[in-house]
């Protein structure tokens, strides 16, 4: 086997090691209490339904791309936790390949990609992803969205335009991007920044504006022509997420600022740290950093982390896991500034008459291994407490309302009401559990708690009540 090959052989073995060893207790993690309204979402839509909602845009669906995620899964292994998170950690390890393709594609050498991917393999600021199957938005989104940049920067870099085919198969990754998160919505920036950073014309003037529109610039007004579709639906379709609160965007720099302290807290793992003044110092820096050569590849991801984030600024409390997209960038740019820096310091080490025998070679190997060994090592203890702390309770009440109908075992009559008393959520959970565990879309469940019924309205119906923390059916409807 080549030396080539056999790096790339090493490196898979040590990417695939360090992926196990920090996500393979993920496996035996619990359900979080989004997952069982995520999994209702679409257990209540017809298949045929969520297989169509991925095609129209205009509609507003919820994430359709989710729905083919759950729903098999929940129709082979019902409410069995361990399924979901194996498909979510597969999903991750194959983004690895794109990561690393995604670095490549940029302008890293082997070694900076694969310290790239490494990053991405496990960031303690963003341990939800790797835990929380309820973050399957963001693992869909992140390979439809690098597949179709790959696909278009694959054709780019042979030095002609996409043909119809091509096209098609990136507006089809696109469109499948927006339907996992709308994250995705940032695609079209990022294809002009790479045509700006490795494909702009050495002339730019209206006429090769207007060139340039009717050439590769094609792709990117199809991109914008379908948000302008999605934002419609989303703003202004039958299920319109904007009408929610909670997916409300609004764009001001106070919201601007409080998401980039909270996001820099976690990609630097430094939580509670960053004010407003820190945010500047950092943009400050990593712009000095990108632009002080003439560097495509720091250009580019440099406007990649500052505007792929932007879907999440315009919202309230988002960070942590949403900022697997703006990860990427962050992973390019840090490989090539770290392997600069290493390099420069074992070159003056390497004339110190202390080091001299090391060698530059060895010198650059020291260093980027020991700078390895300690972000391994913070991530080791950062996960360490999550799952100690954090994973300890996510989902405990959600596991244990499921394992006691596993017990409990009722069965209920179609075309009826099925009523609970003082359950022992907060939300609507108790709701959804109880259409996913009997699986029968012609019953009507009331929550007691949160819409109160009589005596005569309960005496018709299937009565499940919750006495000191256990689960008992107190009565069934009369004939």
């Amino acid at each position: 086997m080549a030396p080539a090959s056999w790096r790339k052989f090493a490196f898979a073995l040590l990417t695939l090691a360090y992926f196990l060893y920090f996500n393979w207790s993920g496996l035996w993690v619990r359900f979080a209490s989004d997952d069982m309204m995520n999994m209702s979402i679409y257990w209540r839509l017809a298949p045929v339904r969520v297989l169509l909602s991925r095609f129209v845009p205009w509609s507003g669906a919820y994430r359709p791309m989710a729905g083919l995620f759950y729903l098999p899964l929940f129709k082979g292994f019902g409410l069995n936790p361990i399924p979901y998170h194996a498909v979510m950690l597969a999903i991750l390890l194959g983004n690895l390949y794109l990561m690393y393709r995604f670095a490549r594609r940029v302008g890293c050498g082997e070694l900076q990609a694969a310290l790239a991917t490494l990053v991405l393999a496990y960031h303690g600021g963003m341990s939800m992803l790797y835990y929380n199957t309820a973050f399957i938005y963001d693992v869909l989104c992140f390979p439809f969205y690098l597949g179709a940049f790959l696909c278009y920067a694959r054709v780019r870099a042979q030095g002609r335009l996409l043909r119809g085919g091509e096209t098609a198969l990136v507006m089809g990754l696109y469109l499948c991007a927006l339907n996992s998160k709308e994250m995705a919505l940032t695609l079209p920036i990022v294809l002009l920044a790479y045509e700006w950073f490795y494909h702009r014309p050495p002339v730019w003037n209206l006429r090769e504006i207007a060139t340039w529109l009717r050439g590769p610039g094609r792709v990117m007004l199809y991109c914008v022509a379908l948000n302008l579709v999605y934002l419609y639906g989303k703003g202004s379709g039958p299920n319109a997420m904007m009408k929610s609160s909670a997916y409300r965007p609004e764009l001001s720099l106070q919201r601007v600022f409080a998401f980039e302290t909270t996001a820099m807290g976690d990609l630097f793992m430094l939580w509670e740290t960053f004010t407003w003044r820190g945010v500047l110092a950092v943009w400050v820096l990593l712009a000095y950093l990108a632009w002080r050569r003439p560097r495509p590849m720091l250009r580019f991801c440099w406007v990649w982390l500052m505007l792929t984030p932007l879907p999440l600024a315009v919202l309230e409390g988002r960070g942590a896991a949403c900022l697997y997209i703006p990860l990427a960038g962050w992973a390019v740019f840090a490989a090539v500034v770290l392997t600069d820096v290493a390099g420069a310091a074992a070159r003056f080490l390497a004339d110190e008459p202390l080091f001299r025998r090391v060698g530059y070679t060895g010198l650059f190997a020291a260093i980027l291994c020991a700078s390895f060994f300690f972000w391994a090592k913070q991530n080791d203890s950062l996960r360490r407490q999550f799952v100690s702390v954090a994973m300890a309770d996510l989902g405990r009440q959600t596991a244990d309302t499921i394992q006691q109908l596993r017990v409990l075992n009722p069965r209920v009559k179609a075309h009826s009401d099925v009523a609970f008393l003082n359950d022992p959520f907060d939300g609507w959970d108790m709701l959804f559990i109880a259409e996913l565990w009997f699986r029968d879309r012609s019953l009507r469940f009331h929550l007691q708690r949160k819409v109160p019924l009589s005596a005569e309205e309960l005496s018709r119906m299937t009565v499940f009540d919750f006495q000191n923390g256990r689960l008992v059916q107190v009565s069934v409807p009369a004939p």
